[in-house]
């Protein structure tokens, strides 16, 4: 009964975070480029109980397939772009992609682990590959693990080769697509063998994996610390200094004539000009009738840049983390030295005087924000049952009735 009495409190538990992240997606709605979340749930405890040893000398010894309940694991945004609502205010800009929609995989690539966009197909000696490129294999650190191949199970008798998110299928007799070996052709893991997968790869598609454009932001945590960030937002303002700021108040950071942001640089609007175009198609300053340009870029030290303008970079999804008013982290940092590196020309579109509205379907939010309370109310009636059934037991049970 305990047992049913904590898988009751973690399904109650993970309901409610649910709960919060449809919130946070309803109460964003209307904000420009938001991207709603999705949650990810597991049945962590199955794993976890596998990994821990019981008894002197036990090294994870299984104890069966007896769930423990389920864990809110992460919020992952959803990248589907939203509709371009016109807004004739020239400091607006909607970004649209020019990624190609369908499947996306990791590879080893020159430069490392990279997303490429294509359909995984069997390579050279049963690698799996997309683009020509032997998929990366990720260890359980999240890494790419040099060396480790997917490779086709040669006793494989089934005829798909992925399931949802990368992983195998498996034939009527429980054997893998795929194993994991080293460059010599050794398999080195088994998907099915292990409860809790040491390797994985990467498979998905341009929804939620591969390079998104964005515009740089010149971050400023609470203690003062400042940093490179992302955003989608581009509802832009000025601030009192004529800067060209985000709706957090964060300066956006300019890029040079090669599309290399300009760290710590401004976008500062040029008082003395008279016109009603801010930005050119390329995000290049306009002229008015006096030559007076539109704004003027300047770098971190206050240097006027030639050539600087407003402009896009291209991120990796898969590595981004919100924190909040529009704004991503790059890879787990905000220093300039660990992002830039993560960062690439941007290759999406820039509509002026339009903004990219947020992707949320209210409908759909709405019905899953009451299956939630639901599935939480139905938990916490299975807590109160347990809960009752242990106090009879306690109080009752063994009981002598006088005479």
């Amino acid at each position: 009964m305990i047992q049913g009495l904590t898988a009751a409190a973690s399904g109650m538990a993970a309901e409610d975070r649910l709960a919060q992240l449809l919130s946070n997606n309803l109460a964003n709605q209307e904000t420009p480029g938001f991207k709603a979340s999705l949650a990810e749930l597991i049945e962590d405890p199955v794993f976890a109980m596998e990994r821990y040893a019981y008894g002197d000398g036990a090294d994870g010894t299984s104890i069966g397939q007896m769930g423990g309940g389920v864990d809110f694991q992460e919020g992952v945004p959803s990248f589907v772009e939203g509709g371009i609502e016109t807004t004739g205010r020239p400091l607006d800009v909607a970004i649209v992609d020019s990624i190609a929609s369908g499947e996306v995989a990791y590879a080893f690539t020159p430069q490392g682990a990279r997303p490429v966009s294509g359909t995984v197909q069997v390579g050279p000696g049963g690698r799996l590959t997309v683009g020509g490129l032997p998929l990366a294999v990720y260890g359980a650190d999240g890494q790419p693990v040099a060396g480790l191949y997917a490779v086709r199970n040669p006793l494989y008798q089934g005829s798909e080769l992925l399931s949802q998110g990368g992983g195998p299928t498996y034939d009527a007799a429980g054997r893998p697509s795929y194993i994991i070996e080293n460059a010599a052709g050794q398999a080195v893991y088994v998907p099915g063998s292990e409860t809790d997968d040491p390797y994985a790869i990467r498979v998905g598609n341009a929804d939620d994996m591969g390079y998104h454009a964005f515009l740089p932001v010149n971050y400023t945590d609470a203690s003062g610390q400042a940093g490179l960030v992302v955003t989608r937002d581009g509802a832009l303002q000025l601030n009192a200094q004529n800067v060209l700021v985000d709706a957090a108040g964060h300066a956006i950071a300019p890029v040079n004539a090669a599309g290399q942001v300009i760290v710590g640089g401004r976008l500062v609007v040029n008082p003395l000009y008279h016109g009603t175009q801010i930005f050119s198609e390329s995000g290049a300053p306009v002229y008015d009738a006096n030559g007076q340009p539109s704004f003027r870029v300047y770098d971190a030290q206050g240097k006027q840049v030639a050539g600087g303008r407003l402009g896009l970079v291209d991120a990796d999804v898969t590595q981004l983390e919100p924190l909040g008013e529009g704004e991503y982290m790059v890879g787990s940092s905000y220093q300039p030295q660990a992002v830039t590196p993560l960062l690439r020309a941007g290759t999406g579109r820039m509509v002026f005087g339009a903004l990219e509205s947020s992707n949320v379907n209210v409908a759909a939010t709405m019905a899953q924000m009451m299956q939630a309370v639901n599935a939480y109310e139905a938990n916490q009636r299975v807590a109160q049952s347990v809960d009752s059934m242990l106090n009879e037991a306690v109080t009752d049970v063994g009981k002598v009735q006088g005479g």
